[in-house]
């Protein structure tokens, strides 16, 4: 804020605007950041899951063209907030 404007200050003037969308930040990384991102590179000792597009099914299904199988079935939430439709 400027010390002659009675305006205060927003987003837009806090700099963190700054850069395109997108893009990285071309500064260094903080402390906190720098341990994060070799977390992040550590290759862990877990197996892999596979992921539900790589099942024989949705492989199927989009080779015929047609729904996956289980896909739409409605389910509870199982938290007991379930909304009731009526014709009321």
């Amino acid at each position: 804020m400027s010390e002659d404007s009675v305006l205060p200050d927003t987003a837009m003037a806090t700099g963190n605007d700054e850069g395109e969308p997108g893009r990285p930040d071309p500064g260094p990384l903080a402390k906190d950041e720098r341990k994060l991102l070799k977390q992040l590179q550590k290759p862990t000792d877990d197996p892999a899951e596979p992921v539900a597009e790589d099942s024989p099914e949705v492989a199927t299904a989009v080779a015929e063209d047609a729904p996956v199988p289980g896909a739409g079935e409605g389910g509870g939430n199982d938290d007991g907030l379930d909304a009731a439709f009526t014709d009321r």
